[in-house]
């Protein structure tokens, strides 16, 4: 034997004891698998285990072929809410189940909302007017997903250009299709983030204060026919101060100016020319005040329909009660909005929600504060839109989804708003789910809550079919009566 050599060793087999834990922790797992979701120990939830989900048939209808290469195809035709009158409780009557997600409720006392509003798009051609329309919501519609093309198709017929109201900073300012957005140097407060901070929060939820250099640079982008270029810019703003800033647009060399003191009340500062039209426009504050607030600014080009984006992310809709309305007030003299839209419930959406109670509670007080914030003016309460995720390992729309937004219809009725069921509306049960998995392209985010751009371009167009079949209808009924 060699000497410097180890002895070789037996080798001893343990394959059986490889396959016997191997089978315990599969035994061990599907036992796991079948413990009740809403299990725990010692007050600590117990996380759902299912081995089986990804392996389990799929049972769920798909209707992803049947969705339409071209959006406006996918659109329901326009109904007519019938006159149901009012119910016992002095509410107007829901309409017919048949008609959710087809057509406008209206849920107004005199029952002529739309009609409203379409008086006021028809003097956009007769007296110049401008017609404007305050969209508060959430991640659903932040960065302009959906927003963007509907304000493109309806400034196309009602005319109108450029974006309207735009924030000084902006989370999603690279996801933008309808501007390109630069900054720098700026502190920012919102009603999700800081609504602690005591800050006057402006009509989109924010607040911008503007630090040492700090600069802002909008420019028009190509995407959108009707957003690249405008003749007007103005500045939303509040200070104690006079303030010194430098503006540029396009075509000129920077120019020093002054924002004159306000007294806490609102004010804005103006640029505009009718030729030629602008594509970009900056601000420059080397030393600001303290009591310097910016709010955002309107870029617009004359008479048309401008659409302002007032999303805040994480906003389920209490925390809109931290606006002001004195100072929502002073915002609508200015921009005397003609239709605001609330469409919020997504961040309330949970797989196990059961207990709408506290949310209901919280939609009645705001739809209540936004009455104060534009008292007189038409709302239009949107639905949550589906929302789906996995349920005892299979995807599935969550059941809070229709309980949320059934309790919002009965929120507007009884605060006498419009509504739209856009749960219903874009399809119902199981429709985020066939958007995420859908081809060519996709139309919503495997997180099967948000869309993606192709997904807002086929919403967009939705909402744009809405409101011009609702139209059409104002017009029939307008000419029908002159006849008469």
């Amino acid at each position: 034997m060699c000497g410097t050599c180890l002895p070789l060793r037996t080798m001893k087999n343990y394959l059986d004891q490889t396959l016997r834990l191997t089978v315990l922790v599969f035994l061990l797992l599907a036992g796991l698998s079948l413990l009740p979701e809403d299990l725990s120990i010692g007050g600590l939830a117990l996380r759902k285990m299912d081995i089986f989900a990804d392996i389990r048939a799929n049972t769920r209808d798909t209707v992803s072929n049947q969705l339409p290469e071209q959006a406006p195809d996918q659109l329901p035709d326009s109904l007519n809410v019938p006159d149901n009158g009012l119910d016992s409780l002095g509410y107007v009557r829901a309409v017919s189940p048949d008609l959710f997600g087809h057509i406008f409720e209206d849920y107004t006392p005199e029952q002529n909302g739309m009609d409203r509003f379409f008086a006021a798009v028809d003097a956009i051609r007769t007296q110049g007017r401008t017609v404007r329309m305050a969209f508060f919501g959430d991640s659903f519609v932040e960065g302009d997903i959906l927003l963007g093309d509907l304000r493109d198709t309806l400034q196309t017929r009602w005319g109108g250009a450029g974006v309207g109201y735009v924030p000084i900073t902006s989370e999603v300012a690279r996801f933008k299709r309808t501007l390109v957005h630069r900054y720098e140097n700026w502190r920012t407060f919102s009603i999700v983030k800081n609504s602690k901070s005591g800050e006057p929060f402006g009509i989109n939820g924010f607040v911008y204060r503007p630090k040492p250099e700090a600069f802002v640079h909008f420019e028009g982008a190509d995407y959108f026919k009707h957003t690249r270029y405008w003749t007007h810019f103005r500045l939303f703003y509040r200070s104690d101060t006079v303030a010194q800033f430098v503006w540029q647009n396009q075509s000129s060399f920077p120019r020093l100016d002054s924002l004159p003191a306000t007294n806490g009340a609102l004010s804005i500062w103006s640029w505009k020319q009718t030729e030629p039209a602008t594509r970009a426009f900056a601000l420059r504050f080397d030393a600001p005040d303290s009591s310097l607030i910016l709010y955002g600014a309107s870029l617009e080009s004359g008479p048309g329909f401008y659409l302002d984006n007032f999303s805040v992310r994480g906003n389920t809709g209490g925390r809109l009660k931290l606006i002001q309305p004195a100072l929502a007030r002073q915002f609508d003299a200015a921009q005397q909005y003609d239709l605001v839209v609330v469409q919020l419930g997504l961040n309330a959406v949970t797989p196990k929600l059961d207990n709408l109670r506290w949310y209901e509670a919280e939609l009645d007080q705001t739809y209540a504060h936004l009455r104060k914030c534009f008292p007189g003016k038409l709302i239009l309460a949107i639905s949550v839109a589906d929302r789906a995720g996995k349920i005892q390992g299979e995807l599935a729309t969550f059941p809070s989804v229709l309980a949320i937004t059934e309790m919002q219809r009965q929120l507007a009725r009884k605060h006498g708003f419009l509504f739209f069921d856009l749960f219903h509306g874009m399809g119902g049960p199981g429709t985020m789910i066939e958007f995420a998995e859908r081809e060519r392209p996709a139309l919503a985010n495997r997180d099967y809550t948000h869309l993606t751009h192709e997904g807002g371009k086929v919403m967009g167009y939705m909402f744009a079919r809405l409101f011009l079949d609702a139209q059409r209808e104002y017009q029939s009924r307008k000419a029908a009566q002159q006849s008469k």
